[in-house]
């Protein structure tokens, strides 16, 4: 029997916490196991999945496991006994205090340590965010030019990581762009992550690297045990939520590395 999972389209943090754990506890029920999800996100099934079909939706906005207007055609044209949908609700409500495994999916899920270390020398990566889609997320570039400039200044390593629209920075290696396997491997490597709540962070849980995040409190949970299976080191940070002065966030990094 075969096991058809996607296409994933939401955000990198749903698909890593709430879906890609799901289908790899299913896989053991099957001979095979194919996962069709975007192109670079493979390097999170390789452990199980027998073939990924690599699919990219467009830039259309996603919001959580869902995307937008549903304008995913790929749905329409795969026919499978075993198809399970990409946009896979497990059941997980979250109100800021309390998971409910309203369907008794969630803690059933089976995840993987991503441990690829690239022997990069980058002691702090950064994840500068600089989305449309829930703006509200993203720190300004001044703010990020002014972290930057403090870090070099004392002599402290930086790279850049995410997506092309992520902001860069003169004098600092970029990494925007790149797939998740290259990501793992720099992230693995450096001392801490650091960046507002966003997909990178909790690919550094499941890499069980520390990193160093800041939001409002509504997500204290999430990071510090919910979405943590490997209790990785985090420093959750929500003072001034998605807008913390730069003193804080240097003084945090100076104290961990």
């Amino acid at each position: 029997m075969i096991l058809l999972a996607g296409p994933w389209v939401g955000e990198l943090g749903w698909e890593l916490l709430c879906w890609q754990g799901h289908i790899r506890r299913l896989s053991r029920k099957f001979e095979k196991t194919i996962v069709i999800g975007r192109p670079g996100h493979g390097f999170l099934y390789e452990d199980f999945c027998d073939q990924y079909i690599e699919f990219d939706p467009g830039s259309y906005k996603t919001n959580g496991w869902r995307c937008e207007g549903n304008k995913c055609k790929l749905y329409k044209t795969i026919k499978h006994d075993k198809y399970i949908s990409g946009q896979f609700d497990i059941g997980v409500f979250y109100d800021g205090k309390v998971f409910n495994d309203q369907k008794g999916l969630f803690k059933k899920q089976e995840f993987y340590k991503y441990e690829l270390n690239d022997g990069s020398n980058y002691p702090v990566v950064i994840h500068a965010r600089n989305k449309s889609t829930g703006a509200v997320r993203n720190w300004g570039f001044k703010k990020w030019e002014e972290l930057v400039f403090r870090l070099k200044e004392a002599k402290i390593n930086v790279l850049t990581i995410g997506s092309p629209e992520s902001h860069s920075f003169k004098g600092v290696d970029d990494y925007r762009g790149r797939s998740l396997r290259d990501v793992a491997g720099v992230i693995n490597a450096c001392d801490i992550i650091v960046g507002p709540s966003s997909g990178p962070m909790h690919l550094a849980s499941l890499c069980g690297k520390k990193h160093l995040v800041w939001s409002t409190n509504f997500n204290r949970l999430r990071y510090e045990k919910a979405w943590n299976p490997f209790n990785t080191p985090v420093i959750f940070y929500d003072g001034g939520g998605w807008d913390p002065s730069v003193k804080a966030i240097f003084n945090l990094i100076i104290e961990t590395i």
